[in-house]
């Protein structure tokens, strides 16, 4: 996977908050909530944060639709 400008950002926020003494799960859910990303009950790993980072960037940009994903037979 390509390293995204987001994805450098994200990696470096969780490296930061797990050297100030944060659990890897507590650091991965802080990194979700400032990446816009609703924390809630779920508990986020830096894998997952960028994939969704990554895929909310091709919506945005029109590269991923609606209709992408469904089948027609």
């Amino acid at each position: 996977m390509l390293e995204t400008p987001a994805s450098l950002h994200t990696r470096a926020t969780y490296r930061t908050l797990l050297l100030k003494g944060m659990a890897p799960e507590e650091a991965a859910n802080l990194t979700a909530y400032l990446a816009g990303i609703p924390v809630g009950e779920a508990h986020w790993t830096l894998k997952q944060i960028n994939q969704l980072l990554f895929l909310r960037q091709m919506r945005q940009t029109g590269r991923f639709g609606d209709a992408d994903g469904n089948r027609t037979h």
